[in-house]
């Protein structure tokens, strides 16, 4: 009875542990070389130097167990190039270690490399960080910092409503590597992306490149002019300190007048042959620019007035394009509109038809519809006395 007494209250622990235990996600180890010093600077040919690195996991929670740590430089000659089971360094730590070595006999600047082979805590994934360094023999010539330049890649002109991609392509044109590097894209409004706006780049060594895709929607509303995407880049180089770059990608974004008829309606109503009447036809832009210089020309069977002028017409907006005209003709007439105005992309025209129906004239209707009474009229009597003669 008492095993199953201490059973019980052993399993309540266990959950209570359990329930109050922090859950914690697993992290990898994120190791770098922070800083290295180099003793002699410069050095002789075939002098004795020594180089120091200094180690750091940046990760939080995640230890990197440290296998290997290998000095490639098959210029130089070196006694002990490798170290065997450092151990574990921390999440936050720092180690440093340093190589001894002589330098080649030619003189010049040479880039061996230090490799740190870990992998994490209680894994065995690999990795390794590589870390090549400058080393000048009897070379008095200071080496130039790492120097980014960026290309920018985009469209010259977008419509709004456009998709665009940017594309930055970074390379370094200085003799060491930057590493550290990140790039912050800046927001602009009513251009929109699902991108991230924020980019690492471990390292970029001398004359190597990287390059970054980004992929941008303008809104419908995004205003006509030059759109200017900021783009912020801080990296570190041979020294360590923190280099800052401002750089921005600038885009014109141009509208494009769209018109079109609207409504068409005359006054009075019904049209009857001989009539004078007003033909209102209303012009809308549907486009996201201004229409400037817009002329409406009405080639019509009628007599009138057949041109008229509505300068500018802003988007969204619409123009009424009065005619007074006279109906000389009775039917259903063809008439044709011909609109031209101007945009940013030039001079542009279109034609429309439209259809008026003119009723015959009521006197001249009377008149007919007598002329006809009055022929049968006449054929009636006709027979009529004809019959009676026989």
């Amino acid at each position: 009875m008492k095993i199953k007494e201490i059973s019980k209250w052993f399993l309540i622990v266990i959950l209570l542990l359990l329930l109050f235990t922090p859950i914690t996600s697993a992290q990898s180890p994120a190791l770098t070389i922070t800083d290295y010093t180099l003793q002699p600077e410069i050095l002789t040919p075939g002098e004795l130097g020594t180089v120091t690195v200094t180690i750091k996991n940046t990760a939080v929670n995640a230890s990197a167990d440290i296998t290997d740590i290998y000095l490639f430089a098959s210029h130089f000659e070196h006694e002990h190039k490798h170290f065997e089971h450092v151990g574990m360094l921390g999440g936050g730590s720092s180690t440093s270690i340093t190589f001894a070595f002589y330098a080649p006999k030619e003189e010049g600047i040479y880039f061996p490399a230090i490799h740190v082979v870990y992998h994490p805590e209680g894994s065995l994934t690999r990795d390794t960080l590589r870390y090549p360094f400058p080393v000048r023999v009897n070379e008095r010539t200071s080496l130039k910092e790492a120097s980014l330049e960026v290309e920018k890649g985009i469209p010259e002109e977008i419509h709004p409503g456009d998709d665009f991609t940017l594309s930055l392509k970074l390379t370094n044109r200085g003799e060491t590597a930057a590493h550290d590097i990140f790039v912050e894209i800046g927001e602009v409004q009513s251009i929109y992306s699902n991108d991230p706006n924020n980019y690492y780049i471990e390292r970029l060594y001398p004359e190597k490149s990287r390059e970054i895709q980004l992929h941008f929607k303008s809104g419908k509303d995004t205003p006509t002019g030059t759109i200017v995407i900021p783009i912020d880049i801080t990296y570190e180089g041979l020294s360590s300190e923190v280099k800052k770059q401002s750089e921005t990608a600038g885009i014109e974004v141009v509208g494009e007048a769209e018109l079109s008829i609207s409504n068409v309606k005359t006054e009075p109503l019904n049209i009857k042959e001989g009539d004078y009447f007003t033909l209102l036809v209303r012009i809308e832009n549907t486009g996201d620019e201004d229409a400037n210089s817009v002329k409406i020309n009405l080639f019509s069977p009628f007599e009138g007035t057949k041109t008229a002028f509505l300068g500018k017409i802003e988007p969204d907006d619409d123009a009424p394009a009065t005619f007074s005209l006279r109906a000389n003709k009775a039917g259903e007439l063809t008439n044709r509109l011909t609109i031209s105005y101007k945009d940013d992309f030039g001079e542009h025209q279109l034609s429309e038809e439209i259809t008026l129906t003119v009723s015959p004239n009521d006197n001249e209707y009377v008149l007919g519809v007598a002329i006809i009474i009055t022929i049968i009229l006449l054929v009636l009597c006709g027979y009529y006395l004809f019959r009676r003669k026989r």
